[in-house]
């Protein structure tokens, strides 16, 4: 930020909370009389240097459980609209369709705020949790009562046991949850990609855009192309990275991800003339290696290396945390190290002092004295600057969150959290600690009242705990209250993830994706693996046992309603950009091309040394899309990928480029 943004983000803050708290793009009760809109306060922190109301808000829409039958069950969606930096934004919005299926994203607006800068320059940014999902999850729509239950909260804390035990608990849990949810009288059978492709029309209708634009990233990319099929009224445009074409079995072919993303570096290797010199053979020599690393590991300055951490090794090249990326050029001398037993490249690896994280110190030795001074300083105040700017933004986050909580009064609010939660780590038993969490968690479906909270303390705490808790509830408002209740209900999807695995993504994935995909089917997808990549049966056996617990076990608890056609390929005609990284571990690089063939008016950019979700990685990717979109019918510059394509380091040291 510049200096002139911090004051006016700073005097954003201190003045009064905006008069409109859904910001004039959103009509006060909604521009579709069918999907009534109403503010809502952001369910988390916003983004540092956003501001609620004024430059973010959000809101729920109210929507049929069933699109096909307007007037019966309804559910309620929670969405976010970031306003454009432009003072002239295009009249079009941007509709982001996140991942998963199962993971939301308006608990989570750095994601957008941070990488979707470029887009918002020009657009609107819609974001919504979509059905089923997250703060789109309703009371109807979630197990409590299961995952309250003190057998199966101790079970999933205490578990342990074959695979096939895991199996079984985990079965159970889905089956007890799937019976709480059908005894609440809400329709399961909604969740899925149909009703929700409608929902986004819906949502659009709800504020008033009659244009508007997609982006999504993986399962969002097959939302997306469910959009275009079934529900395309409106949609200008498509963004779609890091892509699940709706044809592809994807939790059968969970693998093929992660052995692309390996074998990517061997074929940029043999393609670089020095580097195929240097390193032949490479492939080979890195499952012989595998082999010889599971059989006898080294030992070295991080810890034994085995085959298995070598393979992780690569793979991480998808994330994007600090010291992942830009290590792809040593690879091949590290693995011609350790064929001689030499570890030294591959600790400064693992140490994550190499790579695009590390950028070496400039050589200033050519300079006369007086310009190596300057240099020096120039160097030194661009650090300084560096750390103050850091600075700023981790105050402005504090400012930010202090401002929030002294407008909504939350203040009380969470020292009462947090002395709850101290009193609950202070019990002396797991089984105590267990009572409490069952009780706890059975609140959220109570009124928020201060006695249903006292008989709560009264039961679990005494002495001085109890007294102190009473204390803070007492001093309590009714809108305090109810927050603290809310708190409850939000605040632990960790622990019903735990209690019921990936039950939001076993929705999606169980009931329309296991006619192509399952036991029977995934040997198909070990073969290639096996054959085609040289995997070993260790690892083929993990992919396999991994979907098994997670996926097909649970899944046989369901009902299958998949639709006849869903997994036709889509052709719509709609300009789309298909973006797709050659280091995605989730969604397979040539799944990108293939999606793009059946697209009449696709264009594709594959990102070189790119994860997944290309726009996470690379200026070069986001510059591509906010491009497409400004004029989608136009042919779209992807040149900057080339500048993508690493070097590789050589045995004497030098780079191949």
């Amino acid at each position: 930020m510049t200096p002139d943004q911090i004051v006016a983000f700073v005097l954003a803050l201190a003045g009064p909370p905006a008069a409109d708290p859904l910001l004039p793009l959103i009509v006060p009760g909604g521009a579709d009389p069918r999907y009534p809109v109403v503010a809502v306060a952001c369910p988390g922190p916003v983004a540092p240097e956003e501001v609620e109301g004024m430059t973010v808000a959000c809101g729920r829409v109210n929507l049929p459980e069933d699109h096909d039958k307007p007037d019966g069950r309804r559910i309620d969606l929670t969405f976010m609209v970031l306003k454009s930096h432009s003072l002239a934004p295009a009249a079009d919005p941007v509709v982001y369709l996140h991942g998963g299926p199962g993971s939301g994203v308006v608990r989570n607006p750095i994601l957008i705020t941070r990488f979707l800068e470029e887009i918002r320059d020009r657009r609107d940014i819609i974001a919504f949790d979509q059905r089923g999902v997250d703060t789109s999850a309703g009371p109807e729509s979630r197990c409590y009562a299961t995952v309250a239950n003190p057998e199966t909260l101790a079970d999933a804390i205490l578990a342990s046991g074959s695979e096939a035990e895991m199996i079984a608990r985990g079965r159970q849990a889905v089956r007890a949850c799937l019976d709480e949810i059908a005894a609440n009288g809400a329709d399961i059978s909604t969740v899925n990609t149909l009703q929700n492709a409608r929902d986004v029309q819906a949502l659009m209708r709800a504020l008033g855009h009659g244009s508007y634009n997609i982006f999504g990233t993986s399962y969002g990319t097959f939302l997306a192309q469910e959009v275009m099929r079934s529900a395309p009224e409106g949609l200008r445009s498509v963004v779609v990275d890091s892509v699940w074409p709706v044809q592809v079995p994807m939790y059968d072919l969970m693998g093929l991800p992660l052995a692309e993303n390996v074998r990517s570096l061997f074929q940029l290797c043999a393609a670089d003339a020095a580097c195929a010199a240097a390193y032949p053979d490479l492939e080979a020599r890195f499952w012989a290696l595998w082999a010889k690393l599971e059989a006898a590991p080294l030992r070295g300055a991080q810890g034994p290396i085995t085959g298995r951490s070598l393979f992780m090794l690569l793979i991480g090249r998808n994330s994007f945390a600090p010291g992942n990326q830009g290590i792809t050029g040593y690879l091949p001398k590290m693995i011609a190290e350790l064929e001689q037993g030499v570890t030294v490249t591959h600790d400064e690896i693992a140490a994550k002092r190499l790579g695009s994280g590390a950028a070496p110190a400039p050589d200033l030795s050519g300079l006369d004295a007086t310009s190596q001074a300057l240099a020096e300083t120039a160097l030194n105040l661009a650090e300084i600057g560096r750390a103050t700017e850091e600075a700023v933004s981790t105050t402005l986050a504090q400012l930010e969150v202090a401002r929030n909580r002294a407008a909504k009064g939350t203040d009380l609010v969470e020292v009462f959290d947090t002395a709850l939660a101290d009193a609950a780590k202070a019990l002396p038993t797991l089984p105590a600690r267990i009572a409490f969490g069952s009780d706890y968690l059975m609140l959220r479906a109570s009124t928020p009242t201060t006695g249903a909270l006292d008989a709560l303390m009264e039961k679990h705490f005494t002495g001085t705990t109890l007294v102190g808790l009473r204390a803070l509830s007492e001093r309590m408002t009714d809108a305090q209250l109810a927050q603290v209740f809310d708190r409850i209900s939000r605040d632990n999807s960790a622990i019903d993830d735990v209690l019921v695995g990936q039950f939001q993504l076993q929705m999606f994935a169980c009931q329309e994706n296991m006619d192509i995909n399952g036991p029977e089917t995934i040997p198909i997808a070990s073969a290639r693996l096996r054959d085609e990549f040289g995997w070993p049966e260790s690892m083929i056996a993990e992919i396999e046992s991994g979907m098994n617990a997670s996926i097909y076990g649970p899944c046989e608890e369901f009902q299958r309603v998949s639709r006849p056609g869903i997994h036709d390929p889509v052709t719509a005609d709609i300009p789309t950009l298909v973006l797709q990284g050659t280091l995605d571990t989730q969604t397979a690089p040539s799944w990108g091309p293939m999606l793009a063939s059946t697209l009449p008016k696709a264009q594709l950019a594959i990102l070189p040394e790119a994860g997944h979700g290309t726009f996470i990685f690379s200026d070069c990717s986001r510059d591509i899309a906010a491009s497409f979109l400004d004029t989608p019918e136009a042919l779209v510059n992807t040149s900057c990928t080339a500048s993508l394509m690493p070097g590789f380091l050589l045995p004497d040291g030098s780079w191949t480029r």
